[in-house]
């Protein structure tokens, strides 16, 4: 298959042929057949010139050298082409001019060093400057699969944190499961086998439904509201119509399971968790939650690290699509996060 580099390349060699070929023509006495020819040798023996210093043995060779010493080389490296170049036309010429045209022509051997010299030079330096554009692209390319990989990673890093911070709030929400009755403990374990199930087998994707999610919180609710007193009051709201979106895991899990962790009475003696979440025609998901909090109480508290690694996972995840506030006054948490889809 041809690339559009090929075509540009080919698209120059044919365009230095046809100038020389035309300049040469221009001058009165040399035939077309001489013209031609020298061209066609000039073309390529700057093709083989430029093969070879493109080489990854030449370029490392220049790569050692200081600057001063490297314009010499390639000084002399163009020196060398000229006098090669002006040996070619020497004998094109003998063999295809008459003598009395030849005699006139080869006399002019000054104007003709100087002019294939400079015409060497220019070469190499647009050899040289598209060999290390090209370098560039290249190492362009590599850093992006780096940073792409060492993205991956991190994101890796962070769902694996995740795993036992979920694990530590399962655990200790099953002390008080194991207390109930036993049929109404194997129904909630039986919940909680959906949740983790959910999560085992969700929890490594990079995107899921986003009505898995939804599915998701809405169990997880439902385990909370079994699990808590009758004097928290949880409310949700869900505005979800259903379509191909998709989401990335426990992004939203996160803000609820902070909720239920830091959810206590304030000194108004309020005691609630508010959820909402909707997803307007936009494809744009707003979520947001709040809960009431003591601040005597969680005044000197360590602070969970679900928040932090969530927040991370949206830098990650969603770079220039997402807002996320989080608000704490009047001993009230409020989370919101509008996330593009």
């Amino acid at each position: 298959m041809v690339t559009s580099r090929d075509k540009l390349t080919w698209f120059f060699w044919v365009f230095l042929f046809l100038t020389v070929m035309l300049q040469l023509l221009a001058n009165k006495g040399i035939p077309f057949t001489t013209a031609s020819g020298y061209a066609g040798c000039l073309v390529i023996t700057f093709r083989i010139y430029l093969r070879y210093t493109s080489t990854k043995k030449v370029k490392r060779f220049l790569a050692r050298l200081n600057m001063a010493t490297m314009l010499v080389v390639i000084g002399a490296f163009c020196l060398s082409v000229t006098l090669l170049l002006l040996a070619e036309g020497y004998c094109i010429v003998q063999l295809t001019v008459p003598d009395s045209v030849a005699g006139l022509i080869i006399e002019d051997w000054r104007s003709a060093f100087f002019g294939l010299f400079m015409a060497s030079v220019f070469i190499s330096g647009l050899s040289y400057s598209f060999e290390k554009y090209k370098d560039y692209l290249v190492q362009e390319k590599e850093l992006e699969r780096l940073k792409r990989k060492s993205l991956e990673m991190e994101i890796s890093l962070l769902r694996s944190q995740l795993s036992p911070h979920f694990t530590f709030n399962t655990l200790n929400n099953l002390q008080f499961l194991i207390r109930k009755d036993k049929d109404e403990a194997l129904r909630l374990l039986e919940r909680y086998s959906k949740v983790l199930r959910y999560y085992v087998y969700e929890s490594q994707k990079e995107r899921i439904p986003l009505d898995r999610e939804v599915a998701f919180l809405k169990e997880y609710f439902d385990l909370e509201i079994d699990r808590h007193v009758a004097d928290l009051q949880i409310s949700c709201h869900w505005n979800m119509p259903s379509g191909n979106v998709h989401i990335a895991p426990f992004i939203l899990s996160a803000f609820v399971e902070n909720a239920f962790k830091h959810v206590l009475p304030n000194r108004d003696n309020a005691y609630f968790i508010r959820q909402s979440c909707e997803l307007n025609a936009h494809g744009e998901l707003v979520f947001e939650i709040a809960n009431t909090f003591d601040e005597s109480e969680t005044a000197g508290r360590p602070r969970g690290v679900g928040l932090k690694h969530v927040q991370e996972r949206l830098a990650l995840a969603y770079p220039g699509r997402y807002q996320l506030t989080l608000t704490h006054e009047n001993e009230l948490f409020v989370a919101r996060i509008e996330l593009k889809l």
